[in-house]
């Protein structure tokens, strides 16, 4: 009768045990799919669109200044006005609305922002691409050197783009790479 006893406690406890252990790995495949669930939205819904957003304008800006603007114009050397206009065509169709894509995937997606906060670098940029609506809005009535207020943040909001993306594609195939073994 003893034998009996302990043969279905030792049953119960390995059935338990056997549980637990199934339910702790199905606990940890879950999270680990969670985790590369919000790795692949920041990716394609974030620091995708704005890497190709970002390495397209800087990459029209330096064309377009090698080629027409080699001189930035000043209030004393102001620019030519063929060189101003086709600046303000750029501007209307190549600059701001890529600049105002990024701020507008931000303000959608800022969620998935690497950072607990929001970069300094990024609020700058899209500060920046504010800037380009009231400059856009009385376009035809300023004069042609006038820019933006808010000054674009330079390479620093391209570096960090990049930095961010390349961050989550290695921990992307990390991640996939512990779910496949």
């Amino acid at each position: 009768m003893i034998a009996s006893i302990v043969t279905s406690g030792a049953g119960a406890v390995i059935a338990i045990m056997a549980y637990w252990l199934s339910h702790r790995g199905e606990v940890h495949r879950s999270i680990e799919k969670e985790r590369i669930n919000w790795v692949n939205s920041q990716l394609k819904d974030l620091y995708g669109p704005l890497l190709v957003l970002a390495e397209t304008n800087e990459r029209a800006w330096k064309e377009y200044r090698k080629e027409y603007f080699p001189h930035r114009g000043s209030p004393q050397n102001p620019l030519a006005d063929s060189v101003s206009t086709r600046w303000h065509v750029w501007v209307k169709t190549v600059f701001a609305p890529r600049a105002q894509q990024i701020r507008d995937i931000v303000t959608a997606r800022g969620d998935l922002i690497i950072e607990k906060e929001m970069p300094a670098v990024v609020l700058d940029f899209c500060a920046h691409a504010a800037s380009y609506d009231a400059l856009l809005a009385d376009w035809d009535t300023i004069a042609v050197n006038d820019s933006t207020l808010i000054r674009h943040p330079g390479s620093s909001f391209l570096s960090y783009v990049r930095e961010s993306y390349t961050y989550l594609k290695d921990e992307q195939e990390e991640l996939l790479k512990l779910s496949r073994a």
